[in-house]
């Protein structure tokens, strides 16, 4: 039997009859609420604890104009603020009901939002040179510590104005650190390539510097340093796989090197990279370089290497007390006193978080992902429990907030080349340097609450 066409305005009217239903579907969408109620730890910002009706649609400036309206009725003299929303623990970062759809969480109960006030993005204030690429850099008070390929390292005012150069290493400086900052004396390290760390006396009144020790007992590059909470000791990490831990205070009575006593034309180089220092202890146990050492505790230690592991070590034994395992080289550490949790960059391009407290501390409890090269710094916030940057191979340096992992807050790409060292600093200063020879300072701007994101 012949095919029956069906009636043209019957198509029609199916046709029409679904587009209306979209239609209400799209209205209902539109029109439907969340009950929901909000809560800051700003007493400031605080509103009344009563649950409102929100349209589902609401993205986080809808609900940010909701917030100043409710601050407006109640406070007279309200200054319009930008603010962040969380449902437990997440940023919204997509309209209320798809964020809500996304996490399971019903739209038949109150939610609870949290707000706080949003931070600026930051802003770029200075920017100074090396001869060379910048491997390292360290801030402290009023002043900014560099190591460069150039061979040196150089102390810098906040305002990117040369104070001196620290000259004694034959290859290129990989890491710095101050140990005290006191007026006029301050010691501080730098560690090369050349095998060695220089522990150095800067008297910042007459701006001279002076190399108290020479510190060897490497056999390789040494990558990486780190000084404890009491300033009497540091520890270092080298490309022998080995780390070491060394004496901070200075002394006169160490012997010269064997060189000065048997060579006298030699003796004026020696005295001028000062008396030679030897390690109080080695620990060994990583199969391939050491990238990064820290200090997590008193008498505790982690160190990043590129054997795919992390190690956290017992000081006072010398003996290795838990082994984080990745599938790639890991190149940076850097570890929180406020929310006690370690960072990792990787040359997969992912950071990870760690807890190396908790039962299964050798679980990631976190991974932020989105750059696209080589992690090669991170470094938390000494602040802000929750936020940490990271510098890479991919030129950028990125600004994280933990209860926001799926994307970072802010990119900076101030960089024309490899992102190779960062800090971030009390007063709020973020600083990245880089293989373009160049060391930039951010601003980052904390809200008068302090619980911003």
């Amino acid at each position: 039997p012949a095919l029956r066409a069906r009636p043209r305005a019957a198509v029609g009217s199916a046709t029409e009859e679904e587009a209306a239903r979209m239609r209400l579907v799209d209205r209902d969408s539109a029109m439907a609420q969340v009950q929901a109620r909000f809560r800051t730890d700003s007493k400031r910002y605080e509103i009344d604890d009563i649950p409102f009706s929100v349209p589902a649609v609401s993205e986080v400036i809808d609900l940010s104009k909701i917030i100043n309206k409710l601050l407006e009725t109640k406070h007279v003299n309200h200054k319009h603020a930008d603010f962040d929303f969380l449902i437990k623990g997440q940023f919204l970062r997509v309209p209320l009901g798809k964020h809500m759809e996304l996490e399971n969480i019903s739209t038949e109960e109150v939610v609870e939002i949290e707000y706080v006030e949003r931070y600026n993005a930051p802003q770029p204030e200075e920017c100074v040179f090396h001869d060379d690429w910048i491997s390292a850099v360290e801030a402290q008070g009023d002043w900014i510590l560099t190591g460069s390929f150039d061979k040196t390292a150089r102390i810098w005012t906040l305002d990117g104005r040369p104070l001196t150069a620290l000259s004694g290493h034959t290859e290129v400086v990989k890491d710095v650190a101050w140990i005290r900052k006191s007026v006029p004396s301050n010691l501080l390290l730098t560690a090369s390539q050349d095998q060695s760390i220089i522990l150095w006396e800067w008297n910042c009144e007459k701006n001279k510097v002076k190399a108290l020790h020479s510190c060897r007992g490497h056999a390789a590059s040494v990558e990486s340093i780190a000084v404890d909470n009491s300033k009497t000791k540091f520890c270092s990490g080298s490309w022998d796989k080995m780390i070491k831990i060394w004496s901070t205070v200075p002394n006169e009575d160490e012997e010269m090197t064997e060189e000065s006593e048997n060579r006298p034309r030699k003796k004026q180089k020696t005295e001028q990279l000062g008396l030679t220092r030897t390690p109080m202890m080695t620990l060994s146990g990583h199969n391939e370089a050491v990238s990064s050492v820290l200090w997590s505790d008193t008498e505790e230690l982690c160190s990043a290497s590129w054997d795919h592991t992390i190690k956290i070590w017992d000081v006072e034994t010398g003996a290795s007390k838990c082994t984080l395992s990745g599938s790639k080289v890991f190149n940076c550490i850097s570890y929180s006193t406020l929310c006690k949790r370690l960072a990792s960059g990787s040359t997969d391009r992912h950071i990870r978080l760690w807890d190396p407290r908790s039962k299964d501390g050798s679980l990631v409890s976190l991974s932020l992902t989105s750059h696209n090269g080589w992690v090669t710094a991170v470094q938390w916030s000494p602040m802000n429990e929750y936020q940490l940057i990271s510098g890479s191979f991919d030129k950028l340096v990125k600004l994280w907030d933990t209860r926001s992992c799926k994307a970072p807050l802010y990119d900076m790409d101030a960089h024309e080349d490899r992102v190779l060292c960062v800090d971030w600093t009390e007063m709020g200063l973020l600083l990245s340097g880089g293989a373009d020879n160049k060391l930039f300072m951010f601003r980052y701007q904390t809200p008068t609450t302090g619980d911003g994101a």
